[in-house]
């Protein structure tokens, strides 16, 4: 017998659409699903609408269920703007589990000051998701090891952006350490607002590519 949450997404749950021609995953919110069409509105609404998904296109979709990562295969059968954008998707093909990362993440520089227990210090992104990023700092001390709190403070370009992070673990460079960091505890709100910086970055980098 088919399950909600398993065989597909619940209505009113997230979840991430990635058309298979562009490779992007594309956070959205589930508005109605049956086990057979999916009502999937999308969070970034004018990212999306550059990459010209069309009906008729494939496209993956990747949830959280009871016990971890699914996934199931759609295809477009409907765009709307009315007035937010929507995709209505066809189910083709049965849910599995899935490990595949859904979060998002661009090569961005971005500054960064950080407090790590009492030593307060500055640094630079390497790259950058709503879930977390990597970050260069010259190295200080111990290394921290993973689970530390990390507060951080960034400059997203649309004002400072400051998230309680954790390590994840720390790579010696020379004087330098790499240190990839998560951010588990942020808002729905939060989390757009760095799929948005996120976004920006890869369409920059999709017009760098272009030129």
């Amino acid at each position: 017998m088919s399950v909600a949450g398993v065989d597909w997404p619940e209505p009113g749950g997230a979840a991430e659409v990635i058309p298979l021609a562009r490779g992007v995953a594309l956070p959205s919110h589930v508005e109605v699903s049956d086990g057979t069409d999916l009502l999937v509105r999308l969070v970034l609404a004018e990212y999306a609408e550059k990459l010209k998904v069309q009906p008729g296109h494939r496209v993956e979709v990747l949830w959280g269920g009871p016990t971890g990562g699914r996934s199931l295969p759609a295809e477009v059968t409907e765009v709307r703007s009315d007035p937010e954008l929507r995709w209505v998707l066809q189910i083709t093909g049965p849910a599995e589990a899935s490990q595949r990362r859904q979060s998002v993440r661009a090569r961005v520089e971005l500054p960064v000051v950080a407090r790590c227990g009492t030593v307060l210090i500055t640094g630079q992104t390497v790259d950058l998701s709503e879930a977390g990023a990597r970050v260069w700092f010259d190295g200080w001390g111990l290394q921290p090891p993973p689970g530390t709190p990390i507060d951080v403070t960034l400059e997203l370009g649309d004002g400072t952006f400051n998230a309680a992070g954790e390590v994840v673990r720390v790579e010696p460079r020379g004087p330098r350490w790499l240190i990839s960091m998560k951010f588990p505890e942020l808002t729905e709100q939060e989390q757009d607002r760095l799929r948005r910086r996120v976004f920006e970055a890869l369409r920059l980098e999709r017009l760098r590519q272009a030129d």
